[in-house]
């Protein structure tokens, strides 16, 4: 007998109890009770956006959100950037001047639809929650409101007094892209130059030659890349 779907509704209110934050929302069960393969999460830092929630389960939304990561655009970096909703129903159908880099190159990803939702309170942009699925479609009227209700319950959980901080466990959350920014630190002692550059040498060399950042990043870590050469 198949899992009952989980009621999201029961899910958000766990995780607005003291002590509960981010441990109480799953995202594969909240994936599920949205009827989507996949959510995830990424806020704003320095070096653009960073994935801090997902299911670690789910390679293809790790995987499209490093794509958009790489290539600077995309519906999370436009949700993230205008504090407006993304709706992709179908990428696929996507004029390609909408982002000339990504389609060509999600057009290998199993996603067809997107639905990216800014996490901000008032002129404060936090972030973007960003769903997928494999198949092409619209969000029905009750999946949006749930959706809008999972993007307001994250951003509250957000907003502790450290910024980032899990509320309640006062974890810092964790990094899916730490080894890129180790790489990036590597690079800016190893060449003498700024951070921005570092990162902007990473993405156009993962993007060039194909590889993924991360990839691209553990390599640079254990000194087998060509990044460390100045004329690269």
């Amino acid at each position: 007998m198949p899992a009952p779907v989980p009621d999201l509704t029961t899910l958000l209110a766990a995780a607005t109890k003291a002590g509960q934050g981010f441990t109480a929302l799953p995202a594969a069960r909240c994936a599920a009770a949205l009827g989507l393969d996949g959510l995830t999460i990424s806020l704003f830092n320095k070096g653009g956006l960073e994935l801090v929630w997902h299911d670690p389960a789910d390679s293809v939304g790790t995987a499209f959100e490093d794509l958009q990561y790489t290539l600077g655009e995309g519906p999370t970096c436009d949700a993230a950037r205008t504090s407006e909703p993304v709706m992709v129903p179908d990428l696929r159908a996507l004029p390609e001047q909408r982002w000339p880099a990504l389609l060509p190159a999600a057009r290998e990803q199993p996603i067809r639809a997107v639905f990216a939702l800014p996490l901000h309170l008032g002129a404060i942009r936090l972030g973007a929650l960003t769903g997928h699925h494999s198949s092409p479609g619209r969000l029905t009227r009750g999946q949006m409101t749930d959706a809008l209700a999972l993007a307001e319950t994250a951003t509250l959980i957000l907003l502790t007094p450290e910024g980032t901080d899990d509320m309640g466990t006062h974890n810092l959350l964790p990094l899916h892209r730490a080894l890129i920014h180790q790489a990036a630190g590597a690079l800016t002692v190893r060449l003498d130059i700024p951070i921005d550059q570092a990162l902007a040498r990473l993405r156009a060399y993962a993007f060039t030659h194909d590889r993924t950042i991360l990839d691209v990043a553990h390599d640079v870590v254990h000194r087998q890349s060509r990044l460390d050469n100045s004329e690269t």
